[in-house]
């Protein structure tokens, strides 16, 4: 994996490698992954004794790689982690984590209630992201959803468990005339570049969204044709009984024949706080229309794109879907050798049954 020195010149690919802040040339494969919600890692395998004397548990590595342009030169693709893997040995390799690992591995602190009841839980997320040289300056948006007291974030925690906690409660349900009814849209975190955190929120099913990129044989960006799509049927629902928690007596009861019959028989029950049977009812056809089919994501090759990140949205338009599809990216990982390859998988981080009855119980500060 040589180190491109000299100028840059216009849709050169080039990537540089450091180890605490020496250059690293040594590398012969590297692969960076990355993932919602996480460290991205940078695995890097290496071949002689110079490159071994290096490496070492806690170095820091930077990698910068990405296309030459002569207007702006500057980086914007940077990764720079800290070894916590290490093969040792003349032909061996290390995998470098980003800085979101120090919030995984951080002194457990003890958040008490009246220290955060009320805040903002974007910047309280933001305030414990502020850590081992974690860059939060550009976190200044606000969720607009604020910390109550039944929330589950108090007490000890690691700064990615209360961080985690935090996200898991910054959802919004929206119900206007671009979403399709009670869409919830999720927020995310991820360092994309350096050392500086991003919160984000997709939009992809609002119907003047428009996306980073079309995916297609006519534009001749997807790799071999490849594209494999997944099916999870771990949350499929096609009959729903609810029941009243006060009152076990007063219930109903609904299916979709459709999604059995394709799908097989996927049962539900639920306690609604309710005695109302028309609320039971809305309720119960609330998550039969979300939950009668599989979670559906693609994994898909992508040849001379560089510019996609975490969150983008992507519209895949394939012979072999029956209709367009924009998602957004949540995963990729990205080979770095004589060419730079990409494989993105693009979908949803689906919520769970619970988290949605959760927030159409409650979704007045949302």
């Amino acid at each position: 994996m040589p180190v491109v020195p000299g100028p840059v010149f216009p849709e050169t690919l080039y990537f540089s490698i450091t180890v605490d802040g020496t250059s690293f040339p040594y590398a012969t494969a590297g692969f960076l992954r990355a993932g919602v919600n996480k460290a991205r890692n940078f695995t890097c395998s290496f071949f002689s004794k110079e490159a071994l004397e290096m490496c070492s548990i806690g170095s820091i590595v930077e990698v910068s790689f990405g296309r030459g342009n002569l207007s702006n030169l500057i980086d914007d693709k940077k990764f720079i982690g800290v070894i916590k893997d290490l093969e040792p040995n003349e032909q061996g390799s290390f995998i470098a984590y980003d800085f979101t690992t120090y919030l995984a591995t951080s002194q457990f602190v003890y958040y008490k209630p009246q220290d955060y009841i009320g805040q903002d839980l974007y910047f309280a997320a933001a305030n414990a992201c502020n850590y081992k040289g974690i860059d939060v300056s550009r976190l200044t948006q606000g969720s607009g959803i604020f910390i109550t007291e039944d929330m589950d974030l108090f007490g000890w925690k690691t700064r990615k468990e209360f961080v985690d906690a935090c996200f898991n409660e910054m959802k919004v349900l929206v119900n206007d005339d671009r979403h399709p009814t009670n869409t919830i849209r999720q927020w995310q975190y991820v360092i994309r570049s350096g050392k500086v955190m991003d919160f984000f929120i997709t939009d992809e099913d609002n119907t003047i969204t428009q996306p980073s990129i079309v995916l297609s044989l006519d534009n001749e960006n997807i790799i071999n044709e490849n594209i494999i799509s997944s099916l999870d049927s771990t949350r499929l629902i096609n009959t729903i009984t609810v029941v009243s928690s006060s009152d076990e007596t007063v219930y109903i009861q609904l299916e979709d024949k459709g999604s059995q019959y394709r799908y097989g028989v996927r049962s539900f029950f639920l306690q609604y706080p309710s005695l109302d049977k028309n609320i039971l009812e809305e309720v119960g056809y609330k998550i039969l229309n979300k939950s009668k089919y599989p979670t559906t994501s693609y994994s898909v090759s992508i040849t001379n794109v560089d510019n996609l990140d975490l969150g983008d949205l992507i519209e895949i338009d394939m012979p072999a879907l029956s209709k367009n599809t924009v998602k957004p990216i949540i995963e990729y990982e990205i080979e770095l050798s004589e060419m730079m390859a990409m494989r993105c998988k693009v979908g949803i981080p689906e919520l769970s049954i619970k988290d949605y009855i959760d927030i159409l119980k409650k979704p007045t500060d949302r």
